[in-house]
This record gives structure tokens, C-alpha cells and sequence, in this order.
């Protein structure tokens, strides 16, 4: 699921993979009042930004942080584009 070279970079990313597929999207966490689903809008949304961030870093441009409205997009679409959104950032 997540491209090797990822992994290799972020490995703390197959951990959290096994985690998230071994429950249910609404189940609870330890972030109190946080379900699985949750984590899993609010770590796509830090991937987008973090991904957006080193882009600019990377092309010399300065380029402001964003507040966690990014999440917003990722809470109406579905289970399975959540996680592809997700794979993609982290990519």
C-alpha cells in the first residue's frame, strides 16, 4: 500500500497503517472524543500540509502554514478515498 521508498523514510507509517485497518472507522482512540476516522482526516490533513510546506521549501518559496481547516475537505468523502488521499500525501 505505501510506496517502499516511504515506508523507508517514514517508518513509523506501517505501524499506523495496522492500527487504523484493525478497526473500525468509528471506533474510539486514545484522543479522547477522537474515533480512528478522526486520526485519520487530522494526520491526511498534516501530510497535505507537510507535503505542501516542503514543496515550497524545496522550489525557494516562502508559503504561509494553514490552520486545521485543511481537514475539512477530507471529512464528507468516503473510507476508501480518505486513504488514498492519505497514501498520496504521504507520497
Amino acid at each position: 500500500m505505501i510506496p517502499s521508498r516511504v515506508e523507508e523514510t517514514l517508518p513509523e507509517l506501517a505501524p499506523f497503517i495496522h492500527a487504523v485497518n484493525g478497526r473500525r472507522p468509528d471506533d474510539g482512540t486514545w484522543c479522547e472524543a477522537w474515533t480512528v476516522r478522526d486520526v485519520l482526516i487530522h494526520q491526511t490533513g498534516n501530510a497535505e500540509e507537510l507535503a505542501r510546506v516542503l514543496q515550497a521549501f524545496l522550489e525557494g518559496t516562502p508559503v504561509p502554514t494553514r490552520s486545521f481547516a485543511r481537514e475539512e475537505p477530507y471529512r464528507g468523502i468516503p473510507d476508501s478515498d480518505l486513504w488514498k488521499a492519505f497514501v498520496h500525501h504521504c507520497t
